[in-house]
């Protein structure tokens, strides 16, 4: 029989006293405490499908976000908050991976995308947003860049597959490619240039372009950081207390 998750306070105060955990990690923590004591395989989180990478033969790129091995993460999965897991985040399918830490088991599992609402990885945070439909197809996660006042940022993280013939077989190459979308007024609006941004936001276009052109290395060198940069400084507050 499963057991699943529930959090509850009383037992938990009983069990560890409070003062052995730092007060910023007491959350985490006590989340992931008790994931060692009832064990995940009881909890639901391989509660997915199991996984299979066909595409391995490549020239050294891959179709995972910043890295091709699992790392530690989190994730809210079916109502119910996992921390320091293994996770991967597939950008070719857009699908939320994860595995036993046992060094036992060799599957991989596939999580259910319907019961992913959030998770981090790589230090940054993704949200699913299953009613924004902007073309892009997938189950719908976004890099949560920025939460701010008045503005939104979120980053579609996305990989393209291309493959050639080779002697031995066929060999694939993968390629990342952003996209940046604006919530502004409760509507999500795809941004990809300094134009689409100033007809959402015409009252800030002298803004706009003194940004563009007093960031012009930052725009080349890391996008992400430009767009997010971009958008704190429009949002015109500051963005430590907003970032989640």
């Amino acid at each position: 029989m499963k057991i699943l998750k529930t959090f509850q306070p009383f037992l938990f105060c009983s069990l560890f006293p409070l003062a052995t955990f730092s007060q910023a990690n007491l959350p985490d923590k006590i989340y992931e405490t008790y994931d060692k004591i009832v064990g995940l395989d009881n909890t639901g989180l391989y509660n997915g499908t199991e996984f299979t990478d066909l595409f391995l033969n490549t020239d050294g790129t891959f179709r995972y976000y910043q890295d091709y091995d699992y790392t530690k993460g989190s994730v809210t999965y079916n109502g119910q908050y996992y921390v320091n897991i293994l996770l991967k985040y597939d950008l070719l399918r857009d699908n939320l991976l994860t595995r036993s830490d046992d060094n036992l088991s060799i599957f991989n599992v596939k999580l259910i995308p319907g019961f992913v609402d959030s998770f981090s990885i790589h230090n940054h945070k993704f949200v699913r947003l299953p009613n924004v439909d902007l073309g892009f197809g997938g189950n719908g996660f976004y890099e949560a860049a920025y939460l701010g006042y008045d503005l939104e940022l979120y980053i579609k993280h996305t990989k393209k597959m291309k493959d050639r013939a080779l002697r031995n077989g066929i060999q694939y190459r993968f390629s990342e490619a952003n996209y940046y979308v604006l919530k502004y007024n409760g509507k999500y609006s795809l941004v990809g240039s300094p134009r689409d941004i100033r007809q959402l936001l015409p009252e800030k276009a002298g803004e706009i372009r003194e940004f563009y052109k007093s960031y012009k290395t930052i725009r080349k060198s890391n996008p992400d950081l430009f767009m997010t940069k971009l958008v704190t400084y429009l949002d015109g507050r500051d963005s430590n207390s907003n970032q989640q």
